[in-house]
């Protein structure tokens, strides 16, 4: 596994795309890449983590990594479910937190492990727009760009905590203050903080507008094109109606769940 996964896509030919937090929404993600003409021949898709959970199609959004046009980096859901295997303590953190889809899944099958265990912190690219980096939640207020994959790669607790959970940059950025410039790199894509829309805020951009969260007349998916140009795409999931009964069911699955743990 590489904890930080360098790529140079400065000489790409095809087009390259950030998508934000998915949690199951893959046909979403199939709707906002046919409205951006996405060519799986050649272009390319990043996924800012959280693939799974609280959504309709979790398990599809894992195949997505089986996807020679498909890439991601490590959300806290995804560290939520490699943790689950330590205890009923975490597996049940992971159940209430939207890992309920798990049920009939093999989720400790060593072939599904593997591929998220594989997933990296960061993601590094270089692109015709310039050096771009990918995290999942935020940059520690303390490191630069590349002071901060030297502590990912080192294993520090502290940067990796707040690579997957922080809310800190996303929190300032909603009550208006100043934007934050993060040295040693041209943009830093987040998810992890739902906004009521994708937008940049000093060289961060905040991708995760609520995809999944249906009842919410401002949900959508978000992706931002990073090469060979910098263009904002996305598409409304406002009254998704799988989204829509997969949260009306929610109840009946977490007792399914837990009876079944019980057993």
């Amino acid at each position: 596994m590489s904890i930080v996964e360098h790529v140079d896509l400065s000489a790409h030919p095809g087009r390259v795309f950030v998508v934000g937090d998915l949690h199951g929404m893959v046909h979403a993600l199939e709707r906002l890449l046919d409205s951006a003409g996405f060519d799986p021949q050649q272009d390319l898709v990043w996924s800012l983590g959280d693939l799974i959970d609280r959504g309709p199609f979790s398990s599809q959004c894992l195949d997505l990594l089986q996807q020679p046009w498909f890439r991601a980096i490590r959300g806290n859901h995804e560290q939520l479910m490699l943790d689950a295997i330590v205890d009923d303590e975490t597996w049940l953190q992971w159940i209430v937190n939207g890992g309920d889809w798990a049920l009939d899944y093999p989720w400790n099958d060593p072939a599904v492990r593997g591929r998220v265990e594989a997933l990296p912190w960061a993601a590094d690219l270089v692109t015709g727009v310039g050096r771009i980096g990918l995290i999942h939640a935020d940059v520690d207020r303390m490191s630069d760009w590349p002071q901060l994959l030297e502590a990912l790669e080192q294993g520090r607790g502290v940067v990796r905590q707040t690579a997957l959970w922080s809310r800190g940059s996303a929190n300032q950025a909603w009550r208006g203050l100043p934007g934050r410039q993060i040295a040693g790199v041209e943009l830093v894509l987040v998810g992890h903080t739902i906004m009521d829309h994708a937008f940049q805020w000093g060289n961060m951009w905040v991708l995760d507008s609520g995809a999944v969260i249906s009842d919410d007349p401002s949900a959508a998916l978000s992706m931002l094109e990073i090469h060979p140009a910098v263009k904002l795409w996305s598409v409304p999931t406002t009254q998704d109606p799988a989204a829509a009964y997969w949260w009306s069911q929610q109840l009946d699955r977490l007792a399914a769940v837990m009876a079944r743990r019980c057993a």
